[in-house]
């Protein structure tokens, strides 16, 4: 059953474990800017969203590759890759990407991008809040009714001046 890993914006604290957990499984290290995922803050808002690649089912970074170093995996975890061998940091993938999914290691000279860890992502995994999960796809529109139902019971508490608890 194909998977998929979402991400609910409105449970992420900021905390970015998830962006520790990614340098620290795909790079060895504890470097933030060695990650595959970032975090995007508007601080005074509240608002932290995590950013990363969407696995596109016809990924624009696919065919403006020069090098063919971009894959698509589409029998498996449908994953879309940047083979390390192969790419030669031009960025392209980057400059076409309307997510801001792939991003550039300074230290490798080259393009990464989430890969789905094999179809155990670490970040989901991790993630205390549930803000990343990586599920069915049959199961996502249940999972984001959910989150609808959520928001809509917090708002009517607040409305009728009665606190939510889940």
């Amino acid at each position: 059953m194909k998977k998929m890993l979402i991400i609910d914006s409105d449970k992420c604290t900021g905390c970015r474990m998830c962006v520790m957990v990614c340098s620290l499984t795909k790079s060895n290290t504890f470097n933030p800017a060695r990650s595959r995922i970032s975090i995007v803050k508007w601080e005074e808002e509240g608002i932290m969203i995590p950013v990363m690649c969407q696995h596109c089912e016809d990924p624009p970074c696919l065919p403006c590759c020069p090098v063919d170093a971009v894959k698509k995996d589409r029998e498996g975890t449908e994953a879309v890759s940047i083979s390390n061998q192969t790419c030669i940091g031009c960025r392209m993938c980057m400059a076409v990407c309307p997510f801001g999914g792939p991003s550039f290691d300074s230290t490798e000279g080259k393009v990464v991008i989430c890969d789905l860890c094999d179809g155990e992502p670490q970040c989901a995994d991790i993630c205390p809040t549930g803000a990343l999960q990586y599920v069915r796809a049959d199961r996502l529109a249940i999972v984001r009714k959910h989150g609808a139902v959520e928001r809509m019971a917090k708002a009517i508490g607040a409305l009728l001046g009665v606190k939510y608890a889940r």
